[in-house]
């Protein structure tokens, strides 16, 4: 051998034989596993495909050859597994599917039919749950879960005489059955927080009822307060109570402090200028424009400039809007009012009618375009209305 068929010349010869491979063992038993799901005896779950599988199919026919019963059986058990994994919608279903086979194993139904009462008790389907329950016990009438899982349907939905009822039928077949027993004394329980509420809600309207009654007579010792409910939305009914004129069908109330014999007006406050408004929930009648407008105008508005407010308490001018019982719009006057008057006082005005029970107050800046434009046109319409009425009247 010659120097150059050495060692040299043996590293660069061909290599003979499979090269090795390049697969890992993990990847090799993926790929098996990947192939035994392809063969319908291995399948975990059935192929997402419009195409059939002759072999898959031939599966589905020998699973439907089962006798019936047996069917039932096996989806009874994977109805338990889902019922047991919290999964009660598939479990519902597998008992209902269980359920359409033919068979006449009585005890298989009556199990298929209160494990469904059971599903669907997490369910909150609780007339499901009553259906169920009567099926079984027209089959064997002494089917205590039966009972019992009726009792429970009964109580979700108030039925506390029937479940009353299922409890003392059940205990007559099995005096020691501690469920049924526990069950009767939750019955109980239920019934006595029923008529707790019921009692509080009587006590509720009746207050409510009184309260509505001391209110109706501190307004009319206010016999000077005007109302209009011309433009209340609310349809009064023979159904309904009957409305009086400072209610609306809203939540914006008056109310009458029981303590002080003070009437707590909702008002609000308009900004025509911006087109805003800010809405004071209980306005103390004893309290001043200016009290109020204090606390309101505390902090500049968000759509006054901060840096140079217009809208302060020196600087504003209160009005309302003064319009007769069932009048329009052209009959509408300005009226200019005092923040140093108080609300009571105002309200009791001749010319201020409170519309829909809610008082309303325009503010307006002083030396302002906006407010001379604002005062100006209802000038001109008390112009235009009081020439109307020397026509008329001539």
């Amino acid at each position: 051998m010659s120097a150059e068929e050495g060692p040299a010349a043996l590293t660069n010869a061909p290599v003979i034989g499979p090269a090795p491979s390049t697969v890992t063992q993990e990847e090799r038993t993926q790929k098996l596993l990947e192939d035994l799901e392809k063969i319908p005896l291995f399948m975990t779950h059935l192929p997402d495909t419009d195409e059939p599988n002759l072999a898959v199919e031939a599966l589905k026919s020998l699973a439907s050859d089962e006798p019936p019963l047996e069917v039932a059986t096996n989806l009874k058990a994977e109805g338990n597994d889902s019922f047991k994994r919290g999964k009660f919608t598939e479990a519902a279903q597998y008992y209902t599917k269980a359920l359409d086979y033919d068979h006449d194993d009585k005890s298989l139904k009556v199990a298929l039919l209160i494990n469904r009462a059971a599903a669907n008790l997490e369910l909150q389907n609780y007339g499901m749950v009553l259906h169920d329950c009567a099926d079984a016990l027209r089959i064997r009438p002494n089917t205590v879960k039966a009972l019992f899982r009726s009792a429970k349907a009964c109580v979700a939905l108030e039925k506390f005489e029937e479940a009353k009822e299922c409890c003392k039928w059940g205990l007559n077949i099995e005096p020691q059955n501690k469920e049924l027993a526990a069950m009767q004394t939750q019955v109980e329980e239920a019934v006595a927080r029923h008529e707790r509420r019921a009692r509080e809600r009587e006590e509720r309207g009746r207050q409510k009822e009184l309260a509505r009654e001391q209110l109706k007579q501190a307004i009319e010792i206010r016999s000077e307060l005007v109302f209009d409910t011309s433009s209340d939305k609310k349809k009064r009914s023979e159904d309904t109570p009957v409305s009086y004129p400072w209610e609306n069908d809203s939540e914006r109330q008056v109310e009458l402090d029981r303590d002080s014999g003070h009437l707590l007006w909702p008002v609000f406050f308009l900004y025509p200028e911006s087109k805003e408004s800010d809405f004071v929930e209980k306005f103390d009648e004893s309290l001043t424009l200016r009290d109020m407008l204090t606390e309101v105008l505390a902090e500049p508005p968000r759509w006054d400039s901060r840096q140079q407010p217009k809208y302060t308490l020196d600087n504003i001018d209160t009005y309302f809007l003064s319009r007769p019982v069932g009048g329009f719009d052209e009959d509408e006057r300005l009226v200019k009012v005092s923040m140093d008057a108080r609300l009571g006082v105002i309200l009791n005005n001749e010319k201020y009618v409170i519309r829909d029970g809610i008082p309303s107050f325009i503010v307006l800046p002083r030396d302002d375009s906006f407010t001379s434009q604002f005062i100006e046109r209802y000038r001109k319409l008390r112009q235009t209305q009081e020439a109307a009425s020397k026509i008329t009247t001539s």
